[in-house]
């Protein structure tokens, strides 16, 4: 018999580290395999961010640089390199994993792997449970129990 999954959802641009670590503990403290679903954040709002970022790199003479983010030039290479550190990762702690970098940010993605009867539970990133679009949806449509992350506190100290 197989061993259930825990479906750990995040952006694939987001800092990784604490989701990541809280998705192998868990999935270690249950016995249970980790699927990553590495997203890629699509719409309006990433092709303003990377124009932005082009414009920036352009007013400082860095054109090829406003270009490659332009073209999206090394995105494949950064994706595989994500995946093999987080593979490394999982492996180091022995635990079973599985990781799918550059799907669409749509609930349908999520809802297709939640038809796998394995998932026992899904947990989003802090970035995933902010951006609420895909929260609202799948809190409604998720025959599963849908874990959110909050971000912890700042150390700021008032002076």
């Amino acid at each position: 018999m197989s061993k259930q999954e825990i479906l750990y959802v995040a952006y694939r641009d987001e800092d990784l580290e604490d989701g990541i670590s809280y998705a192998m503990y868990l999935s270690n403290l249950l016995g249970e395999r980790l699927r990553v679903i590495l997203l890629s954040r699509s719409g309006f709002g990433r092709k303003f961010n990377d124009l932005m970022s082009a414009v920036t790199f352009a007013e400082a003479n860095e054109h090829d640089t406003a270009r490659r983010i332009l073209s999206h030039e090394g995105e494949e290479s950064e994706a595989a390199s994500i995946q093999t550190r987080l593979m490394e990762k999982c492996e180091s702690e022995g635990i079973e994993a599985t990781v799918h970098i550059g799907l669409e940010a749509t609930v349908t993605v999520i809802m297709n792997f939640l038809r796998q009867k394995k998932v026992d539970l899904v947990l989003l990133s802090p970035e995933v449970t902010e951006s609420r679009s895909i929260l609202k949806k799948l809190v409604k449509t998720s025959p599963r129990p849908v874990i959110t992350m909050a971000r912890g506190a700042s150390s700021f100290i008032p002076s």
